[in-house]
Parts: C-alpha cells; sequence; structure tokens
C-alpha cells in the first residue's frame, strides 16, 4: 500500500496505512492514545503536512549513513511530533515504521526488541558520536542514539559476513538476537 500510494492525499487510505501498520508492528496509534483520540483529526494532519516531501527526500537515500542521520532522524522527529499532537504520547516506534515501509531503504524501524539487542552489542550512546557534532535539538534523541547506533553495529556486521545489511534485514537480525539466534544470520 505505502508503495502504491505512497502519498498523503486520500483519507481512506492514509487511514488504512497507520492501521496496519501499528496494528501489524505492535505499535498501533490509538493504543494508549484515550478516549479523545480521532485518528480523523491525525489523518487531515498528515494531509497538511509536509510529509509527502519528506517520504520523497527519503525515498532518495539508498543507505543511512552518518552523513545523512540527522536528516533521516529530523523527519521521524517530524512525524512522531505529528503523532504526539493527536495522542500525547511519543510514538516513535510509530513513526519510524510508519516511515520505513515508505522508505525502507533508509528508515531504521525503531522498537524495543531492536534497543534492546542493540544495547547489549553496541555499549556506547551519545557521548561516542560527539565527534560528528550531530545536532539532536531538532531529533528525537531516543531515536536518534538508536539511528546511530544501528549504523555502528551494520557496519560492524558487515566487515564480518562480508555483505551489505539494509534497515530491513538488520530488523531481522536485532529481532533473531533477541530470541537468542546470532544476529548476523537473519
Amino acid at each position: 500500500m505505502c508503495r502504491e500510494r505512497p502519498s498523503h492525499k486520500y483519507v481512506d487510505t492514509i487511514k488504512g496505512k497507520i492501521l496496519l501498520i501499528g496494528r501489524a508492528y505492535s505499535a498501533a496509534i490509538e493504543r494508549k492514545a484515550g478516549k479523545d483520540f480521532n485518528i480523523d483529526s491525525l489523518v487531515e494532519a498528515l494531509i497538511v503536512s509536509d510529509i509527502d516531501q519528506m517520504i520523497s527526500k527519503l525515498s532518495e537515500i539508498n543507505r543511512p549513513s552518518f552523513d545523512n542521520a540527522h536528516e533521516i532522524c529530523r523527519y521521524h522527529a517530524v512525524v512522531t511530533q505529528i503523532f504526539k499532537k493527536f495522542t500525547n504520547l511519543d510514538k516513535r516506534s510509530l513513526a519510524s515504521k510508519y516511515l520505513h515501509f515508505h522508505a525502507p531503504k533508509s528508515v531504521f524501524i525503531y522498537d524495543q526488541i531492536a534497543v534492546r539487542a542493540l544495547s547489549k552489542e553496541v555499549k556506547s550512546g551519545k557521548k561516542s558520536f560527539n565527534k560528528l557534532n550531530f545536532d539532536y535539538l531538532d531529533c528525537d534523541v531516543s531515536y536518534a542514539n538508536f539511528f546511530l547506533r544501528c549504523i555502528k553495529f551494520r557496519d560492524a556486521k558487515e566487515q564480518e559476513i562480508g555483505q551489505l545489511i539494509t534497515p530491513r534485514k538488520l530488523d531481522g537480525m536485532l529481532l533473531n538476537y533477541s530470541t537468542g539466534a546470532t544476529p548476523c544470520h537473519a
């Protein structure tokens, strides 16, 4: 659906994408959003937002890197803030999944399973990335730290196994790792 109808023009399509991605990937928009949550208001906000331009720019990125991390994390923060406006919750997991399915080559999927697996593998966080002069001011700090750890972990695994790892493959590796399987054999 995201590939065939990537734009945010049609209410039913947008609503379907949000509900399908959220429910299929344990990040439902309505979960804990409260009784006043109105998905139609959220959909209208996405229609008037710059999300199509952001997705277009994300789709031009063929591989996440330290050089484009800030741009990707900034777009993720914008979508997270839109979701937060209507749910009063940080829906960073849903924002990452929503963007990933629109731009699968550039956005890492954030969830607690991946965060736990990465925290075991990549001990360094924000401090080790200070040399990048990464601007956290317009990013979701939790996602940005996760994103930078993904790059570091991915790069190390690529050297180890001798092949490139996409964001989707990395997600599978981290999921396997959480179940006790070796992460480089996704």
